[in-house]
C-alpha cells in the first residue's frame, strides 16, 4: 500500500548521502518521501533522487508535531538518537527506527577485534525501512555541469583529523600523478591546504570553493577518486567511479566502507591499530594512525587503477 512517509536523518553528508539507496526503494514501491534533515545539510537532502518534500528541522518540526498522524501515515527514523526518538514519540505514528550497535561498536573499537565488525549501514538502513535492496544504480539529482571531466580527483578534507592525510603525504602521492589531471576537492576550509599543495605542484587545479553539489558532479566525471572517510567518498562509490579509499582513525568495519563494494575499488587501511574512533577523532593518547599508511600501497593501487580501468 502506497503511504505517506516521513523519512528522518537529520546529519550528515555522508550519512545522508547513504540514505539513498533505500530512498530509491521507497520510490519505487510508489510512496511519497518527506525527508527531515537539519538545516545545513539541506542542500545534500535535495540531491537524493525520489524525495518529494525535505523539510528542516528547525523550522518545520513544531508544524509536523500540529499536523500529526492527519500529515504521514508512517515514520521511518534513520537518525535513531534520544532527540529523533522523543521526535517520533510525541507524534505517535508507526515508527520504524534504525538500532544503533553501540554495544559491539564499543567492543570492535577497543579490542579491534574483527568479529565485531558491523554490518554496512546501508543495509542495516533498509532492516529499518523493511526494504530488500534490489538496485545497485544509485542516482542522484545533481543538475549542474562540471568542468573538470576525466579527471583525477583527490579529496583532501576530512572533518576529523584521523580522516586527513598531511600535506606531505599527498604531496607524496601527487608526485607520481599527472599533475595536470588532477583536482583537489574539499571544502572552504581545506582552501590553504589546496593553495599549499599548487605551489609545489601548479598544474593540480583547487575545487575546494565548490558546493556539494558541484563536488558530485566533479566525481561523477571523474576517472579516479582519491579520498578519506568522507562524504565525497561515498558520493563516489555509491555513484560507481573507481575510488581508493584511505583509512586512519576509522575503519571499514565500523559499517561505513564503501557501499556498494565494486571492483574498481580499493581500501588502504593504516598499519596503526584500528578504528579508534566512530567519527575520526584521534585519542589524545594515541599518535595520528594516517601517518601509518603505507604511500607506497597507495601509489600501487592508484597504478593498478588506472592501468587496468577495471570494469564494473
Amino acid at each position: 500500500m502506497k503511504q505517506k512517509l516521513l523519512v528522518i536523518r537529520f546529519s550528515s553528508i555522508g550519512d545522508i548521502l547513504l540514505t539513498a539507496p533505500v530512498i530509491c526503494e521507497l520510490k519505487e514501491a510508489g510512496h511519497h518521501i518527506t525527508f527531515l534533515v537539519k538545516s545545513r545539510f539541506k542542500s545534500t537532502a535535495l540531491l537524493l533522487h525520489g524525495i518529494d518534500v525535505v523539510l528542516c528541522w528547525e523550522e518545520s518540526s513544531k508544524q509536523i508535531l500540529h499536523v500529526g498522524s492527519a500529515g504521514f501515515d508512517r515514520i521511518i527514523d534513520l537518525q535513531g538518537t534520544a532527540q529523533s526518538k522523543r521526535f517520533t514519540k510525541k507524534l505517535g505514528i508507526p515508527t520504524d527506527t534504525f538500532k544503533k550497535p553501540y554495544a559491539r561498536r564499543a567492543l570492535l573499537i577497543a579490542t579491534k577485534d574483527q568479529r565485531y565488525a558491523l554490518t554496512p549501514v546501508v543495509d542495516r538502513y533498509a532492516e529499518a525501512a523493511g526494504v530488500a535492496l534490489k538496485t545497485k544504480e544509485i542516482k542522484f539529482n545533481i543538475k549542474v555541469q562540471t568542468q573538470w571531466m576525466d579527471r583525477i580527483v583527490i579529496v583532501i578534507g576530512g572533518s576529523k583529523s584521523g580522516k586527513r592525510l598531511v600535506n606531505q603525504q599527498w604531496l607524496e602521492i601527487i608526485s607520481s600523478l599527472p599533475q595536470g589531471e588532477v583536482v583537489l576537492l574539499g571544502g572552504p576550509d581545506d582552501q590553504k591546504t589546496a593553495l599549499e599543495i599548487i605551489s609545489t605542484f601548479p598544474e593540480c587545479m583547487d575545487a575546494t570553493h565548490t558546493s556539494v553539489e558541484e563536488g558530485m558532479a566533479v566525481i561523477k566525471e571523474a576517472k579516479l577518486v582519491i579520498s578519506g572517510d568522507t562524504g565525497f567518498m561515498h558520493a563516489a562509490a555509491l555513484i560507481g567511479v573507481p575510488l581508493i579509499s584511505l583509512w586512519g582513525a576509522t575503519h571499514p568495519s565500523l559499517g561505513f566502507g564503501p557501499w556498494p563494494a565494486r571492483t574498481n575499488q580499493r581500501c588502504i587501511i593504516t598499519q596503526a591499530p584500528s578504528p579508534q574512533s566512530k567519527h575520526g577523532k584521534v585519542p589524545f593518547y594515541a599518535a595520528n594512525p594516517m601517518l601509518k599508511l603505507d604511500i607506497k600501497e597507495i601509489q600501487d593501487a592508484i597504478a593498478e587503477i588506472l592501468q587496468d580501468r577495471t570494469k564494473l
